[in-house]
């Protein structure tokens, strides 16, 4: 049989005129979580296994002090397992014709993803790239995006990590969406801004920025303080000149009472959700998480129902173009085997255009 992945072949089986010789398929993972605990009594509690772990060759476990992988740590440090390594392991201890190469941030080079039938960006992306920023970046972005066999691929993970792109392709779709300006680089001031925001009526907003994630950048202003001290923006403006956009959006004050509710599908169907109200949304800054039954059934009901729940290649509603999803070939015909993720947040009050 052979696996393909946008134009990328490989053989599990090489065909000779007298013998058949297997050839396992080689599987990168792109790793570098560090806060996705595995190893962890609240993931045990939950019923989750973590047996096929006792024999993960302790490099790949992460030291909850440093955050560093423990190949780079003392000898003898202790270190937990976190969800792509995790992964990873998984995969190399239940399927035999999968060859796993375990690639962490700072073992990233071209040759080493080319030296794989395709590579799955796990927990380092472009993203990490941005956020950190130092003198391996320029190096490190090249080989994502050259090596042609990463998993997303590069065009859909750049479709993505411009926030703009997929929100205008939901709301096209008629997916409910927190009132929003898009302020992009060298069409932008923070006046002009200010101006825009107190046309449309509101009174708090939200910024946050493309390219970047973990909510750097993220701030939650009043409209008049704002007007009273005008360099709040105008420091937002100077100390991000370089962000591509900003998504300005109005406030959503239910963000701070009631559950966000991310739901997670396989091919169209509903698999198990987890619900929270984030850090930067709760009054007292602490971030809240939730699963299962413990989930109120007005919030998951709702967010099980809304057309958010869609990609077209698992045949559900659409929100964005099919060729946005990797797993999706170019035909646009329905493709098994599709993961989908959605997160929606529930508002009583009427909100401003």
């Amino acid at each position: 049989p052979i696996l393909a992945f946008r134009g990328i072949a490989s053989a599990s089986a090489l065909q000779t005129p007298n013998c058949t010789v297997a050839m396992p398929i080689k599987v990168g993972f792109i790793v570098g979580k560090d806060t996705n605990l595995v190893e962890d009594p609240k993931f045990t509690t939950m019923g989750g296994d973590t047996s096929f772990l006792a024999d993960l060759p302790d490099d790949w476990r992460v030291d909850p002090e440093s955050h560093d992988y423990l190949k780079d740590c003392k000898p003898g440090t202790k270190g937990f397992a976190h969800c792509d390594v995790a992964l990873a392991w998984w995969v190399h201890k239940h399927c035999p014709d999968i060859q796993i190469d375990i690639i962490g941030p700072a073992d990233l080079t071209l040759q080493r993803l080319k030296s794989n039938d395709f590579n799955f960006s796990l927990g380092f992306n472009a993203v990490n790239l941005l956020v950190e920023n130092n003198e391996n970046t320029p190096k490190d972005m090249k080989a994502l995006r050259t090596c042609g066999n990463i998993a997303p691929d590069w065009d859909f993970e750049q479709y993505i990590l411009h926030k703009s792109n997929y929100m205008k392709a939901c709301m096209a779709n008629g997916v409910p969406m927190a009132p929003t300006i898009f302020s992009l680089k060298g069409k932008r001031s923070p006046d002009g801004l200010l101006q825009e925001i107190q046309e449309r009526g509101w009174k708090t907003f939200v910024m946050k920025q493309s390219e970047s994630g973990f909510s750097l950048g993220f701030l939650k202003l009043k409209v008049e303080d704002c007007e009273t001290d005008p360099s709040i923006l105008h420091n937002y403006f100077r100390d991000y000149a370089k962000c591509p956009e900003f998504v300005v959006q109005e406030s959503i004050e239910g963000f701070t009472r009631n559950w966000e509710t991310r739901c997670f599908w396989y091919n169209g169907e509903f698999l198990y959700a987890i619900a929270n109200i984030a850090a930067v949304s709760s009054e007292d800054g602490a971030e809240r998480i939730i699963t299962g039954d413990d989930i109120p059934a007005e919030f998951l009901e709702n967010a099980k129902r809304r057309p958010s729940s869609a990609c077209p290649s698992c045949r559900s509603r659409a929100v964005a173009p099919c060729r946005w999803c990797w797993c999706a070939p170019t035909s646009g015909a329905p493709t098994a085997r599709c993961t989908t993720r959605t997160s929606t947040g529930t508002q009583r009050r009427r909100l401003f255009s």
